[in-house]
């Protein structure tokens, strides 16, 4: 098994082996290592410290997942979109609307196209330098807050300040949704904190819970592109949603959604209608408003864009690969049970998975879905060669600590050595904790991307 640092902005990989002969010792400090290449540059692969060597290993994964992130850096696809669509504002002023998790590398690839004519908002995950001209807000995600709403309400007043004629480009990404609000009149951020937590508890899918967030929202479902009166509009558009639609991406900024979910049927079928407060009700018992249509919307990458680099990377490899026609969805757990077993029956190397998955919290514990995923995977793997990744672009995954974990065969049952039980951990939904004890997970940090997860899933049957 392999403990994982990867950093994402390098092409180099930091890997550190941890031998897991009966017990599971902590990683030593700095043992991290390079690993040593061929005269091509190909990364050499040892085997994982196994009773049996897997074609495909865990340090191979994670350079997989390593591509994926890289080729969906927000800077690069923003500037290639723009400089392929030869925008022109005119010799004015250009505004940006940015909001969601890839924010900051949005706006600088906008930068690099029209430089200091920038103004506007960028509203972010965390801290992040801007060009001047562009005032940045911090959000929280993924329930929204006080800051939340504060930064939404900049981007309307940007967005209504835009001069008559000139260029407004809305740069939106995953998480936007949370990370900017503005409550529909009689909701307060507090409601919309209490919708978020419990469609959340509740497993409910994405798209169920942006069913219900939109409603509720002065911003969502075209709500900002509304305050854009008297300027031209684009929207470019990382989505953290598959080919689901712009409309989807951060609960569609600028762009109608379709309601393909009754939010008040939402709430009804997981129980939750009686525990909701009576201005969300109400709320939701009305119409939508109309709103602006007429403009260019653009999703520039997704995460089709990700697994397809992440093909190139298995094939420089040596290594067979394909990607799964379904996306990732439904509850974690049993979704990386599916992946595995579909893996066996596949001959390639490795199968890439995009999408995102649920997990409905039962236990008290503290993990992710994609930690939740590589423990249920580590437990369908127990005693078999293989290999499973599963890991958020973004590089967060719930309340764990890390992007994801990687595992392989031999994880159960050097963890059952040490004492620990996988099952009481993923049955206590504590996934966080069970990698905090067994090597594997993966940490970068903050990605500064999002187009939801990767998961690879690794066999000996190719």
């Amino acid at each position: 098994m392999f403990g994982c640092q990867l950093p994402v902005a390098s092409c180099q990989l930091s890997v550190t082996s941890y031998q897991l002969s009966g017990t599971l010792p902590l990683p030593p400090p700095g043992a991290a290592q390079q690993l040593p290449r061929n005269a091509a540059g190909v990364p050499h692969i040892s085997h994982l410290t196994s009773e049996y060597r897997c074609l495909v290993h865990a340090e191979q994964l994670t350079m997989m997942f390593q591509a994926a992130v890289a080729a969906v850096d927000p800077e690069e696809l923003v500037e290639a979109a723009l400089r392929r669509r030869q925008l022109d504002p005119k010799g004015g002023p250009v505004t940006v609307l940015a909001l969601g998790k890839a924010s900051a590398g949005m706006v600088w690839g906008t930068h690099r196209v029209f430089g200091d004519s920038l103004s506007g908002v960028a509203v972010l995950a965390a801290e992040a330098d801007l060009p001047d001209g562009v005032r940045g807000y911090v959000g929280s995600h993924p329930i929204p807050d006080e800051a939340s709403v504060v930064a939404g309400e900049a981007l309307v007043e940007a967005a209504g300040s835009a001069p008559l004629g000139s260029l407004v480009l809305c740069l939106v990404s995953g998480g936007g949704s949370a990370l900017a609000e503005v409550p529909a009149p009689g909701v307060s951020i507090g409601d919309l904190a209490t919708v978020n937590r419990l469609l959340l508890e509740s497993g409910a899918a994405i798209d169920e819970v942006n069913a219900v967030r939109r409603r509720l929202s002065q911003l969502k479902s075209g709500g900002l592109a509304r305050h854009v009166q008297t300027a031209d509009l684009v929207t470019l558009a990382i989505s953290d949603v598959g080919a689901a639609g712009a409309d989807t991406i951060a609960s569609g900024p600028t762009v109608v959604c379709p309601e393909a979910h009754d939010p008040l049927e939402v709430l009804r079928a997981r129980d939750l209608a009686d525990v909701m407060p009576p201005a969300v009700l109400a709320v939701l018992a009305q119409a939508a408003p109309a709103v602006r249509s007429n403009h260019v919307v653009d999703v520039i990458a997704d995460g089709a864009t990700a697994a397809a680099a992440a093909v190139v990377t298995a094939n420089r490899l040596g290594l067979s690969s394909t990607i799964a026609e379904r996306p990732l969805a439904g509850e974690a757990s049993d979704e990386a049970r599916r992946v595995v077993a579909d893996t066996r029956s596949r001959r390639v190397d490795v199968v890439v998975h995009a999408g995102e998955t649920t997990v409905t919290v039962t236990g008290s514990g503290k993990g992710g879905r994609n930690h939740e995923a590589a423990l249920a995977a580590a437990m369908e793997l127990d005693g078999r060669p293989g290999a499973f990744l599963a890991a958020g672009t973004d590089g967060v995954d719930g309340m764990a600590p890390g992007a994801g974990a990687v595992v392989d065969g031999q994880t159960a049952s050097m963890a059952r050595e040490a004492g620990l039980e996988p099952g009481d951990y993923l049955n206590n939904n504590d996934s966080g904790g069970f990698f905090d004890l067994v090597p594997g997970r993966i940490v970068t940090g903050p990605t500064g991307t999002n187009v939801a997860d990767i998961w690879l899933a690794g066999s000996d049957s190719g």
